[in-house]
């Protein structure tokens, strides 16, 4: 049987103000191999899509190169488009046609060319995408109910990494076009 690794991923990015263009992104494993392992960043520059492909990227990136027995990495991420690359099959979809889709060029591009790299390189590895709501605490207006929200893992993992991908968080920003 093999061993499951539970991450959540999440990106952000302001799109109006004296801020638009300034994302973040945020990667959080409540426990990877025995200890909880949180990455993020800020860039200039970034789009919401973008931050949310790069965190799955580090999610990838923190699995070992070698290992000999099976594991799932069971992704939890409230963007739809990144879920549905995997669970639409969309990702084979461009890799076979050259990186295309009907609109011209794949979006993120390079980065979902990383992914696929990434996971070529891990062949131990399946990934499992599952969607989550994002903000379900924030969103809540019963104090209860609110209480209820905190006290479960999926949905206090989501609002961790959702904290980690808040651009206001970071006092450095890298810029994105260092990923692309």
């Amino acid at each position: 049987m093999a061993v499951e690794v539970i991450c959540f991923t999440d990106g952000s990015s302001c799109i109006k103000g004296d801020y638009a263009g300034v994302g973040g992104f945020g990667t959080f494993f409540p426990d990877l191999f025995g200890k909880k392992i949180a990455f993020s960043a800020g860039y200039s520059d970034a789009k919401v899509g973008m931050m949310e492909v790069l965190a799955l990227l580090h999610a990838i990136e923190a699995m070992p190169l070698n290992r000999t027995e099976s594991l799932v990495l069971t992704v939890y991420s409230d963007s739809e488009y990144v879920v549905k690359t995997f669970t639409e099959k969309r990702l084979e979809k461009w890799k076979n046609a050259g990186w295309k889709n009907t609109s011209g060029e794949v979006a993120n591009k390079k980065l979902w060319i990383d992914i696929d790299s990434g996971l070529m390189k891990r062949k131990y590895l399946s990934l499992n995408m599952k969607h989550i709501k994002s903000h379900q605490i924030e969103k809540e207006k019963d104090p209860i109910k609110k209480e209820t929200l905190k006290k479960d893992f999926y949905i206090r993992g989501n609002l961790i990494v959702d904290r980690l991908a808040d651009y206001k968080r970071h006092a450095v920003l890298l810029d994105s076009k260092t990923i692309l």
